[in-house]
């Protein structure tokens, strides 16, 4: 069990490590569609569509990383104010609920990528990329999420919430 543990705890962190590589490609891409159009006034038909993928990408591939350090986004006043065990029973309800989510945006991805791939449904710009690819990243994202939340409720872990009161 332990191996697989690892294992899943890798596995997120080089998600989050392909979505920094995304947004810096995003950067690249962007940074050479301007020059391209400002100086050489030829735009790409590629950057924009690209970029736009690859934001998404780094959106859902890095949210599980993002869990499973404490980097996202949280509202801690009220955990700030109640002692360590209320902050426990929080943050397993908390997790319980994310992996709820997690579970459904998973099934809902997969089934929406499939239905896509089914009907053949490509981009209308001029690259004609199946548009099935890049919305893999929602269920791939969800997984993601699904074995981080699981991490957590195995870990136990409450965020301490800031020290900014």
């Amino acid at each position: 069990m332990n191996k697989v543990y690892k294992f899943s705890d890798l596995l997120i962190k080089y998600a989050g490590y392909l979505a920094g590589i995304l947004i810096i490609a995003t950067t690249l891409m962007t940074f050479y569609e301007v020059i391209s159009r400002s100086f050489f006034d030829t735009p790409t038909a590629w950057a924009t569509e690209l970029s736009t993928y690859a934001i998404i990408g780094s959106c859902f591939l890095g949210t599980a990383y993002a869990v499973r350090t404490y980097s996202h986004i949280t509202v801690d006043l009220l955990v700030n104010r109640v002692n360590e065990t209320t902050r426990k029973v929080f943050g397993y309800i908390c997790n319980v609920i994310g992996l709820l989510f997690s579970v459904l945006l998973t099934w809902y991805g997969f089934t929406h990528v499939f239905m896509t791939f089914e009907l053949g449904v490509i981009s209308t710009s001029l690259l004609r990329i199946p548009m099935y690819l890049p919305e893999l990243f929602i269920p791939i994202g969800g997984v993601l999420l699904v074995i981080a939340f699981i991490l957590q409720l195995i870990d136990g872990g409450v965020h301490k919430g800031g020290d900014h009161l």
